[in-house]
């Protein structure tokens, strides 16, 4: 009999932005572990996904500070944030800078704020969110 043990190793870039997974097979002989086959190393990107929170809280605590899209296997990506008049207030394409609730250099009022976002996974795949956030202070 042969045990099998699979090991993974991670990846992680820009807040666990762009992630691929490492994995290898290692099979031991049952009783006798100086006898063991080694199998070549395969990455696995997952399925590009987003998530957005729907409130912040930019009150300088250290918690939901900034608001921004948090997910995986994201290669290219945009996001837009609109003030009641739709007014473009913030906007970036890079994926690990995030909206710390001020436009101009003011913190904007408390309220709800519409984004936009869409994004290209390095699979392929598109993706587009629409949606509310708030901001509570």
């Amino acid at each position: 009999m042969i045990a099998v043990m699979i090991l993974s190793t991670f990846t992680i870039q820009a807040q666990n932005v762009h992630q691929t997974r490492k994995y290898r097979v290692i099979a031991y002989k049952k009783g006798d572990n100086s006898v063991f086959s080694i199998s070549n190393t395969t990455e696995l990107a997952p399925n590009l996904s987003l998530y957005v929170p729907n409130s912040f809280t930019p009150n300088g605590d250290g918690l939901n500070d900034t608001f921004g899209v948090y997910g995986e296997s994201i290669k290219n990506y945009r996001m837009q944030v609109f003030n009641r008049w739709g007014q473009v207030i913030f906007e970036s394409n890079n994926v690990t800078e995030q909206w710390d609730g001020t436009y101009n250099g003011r913190f904007v009022p408390q309220g709800a704020y519409i984004y936009k976002m869409s994004a290209n996974g390095i699979n392929g795949n598109t993706t587009s969110k629409n949606g509310t956030l708030n901001i509570i202070y």
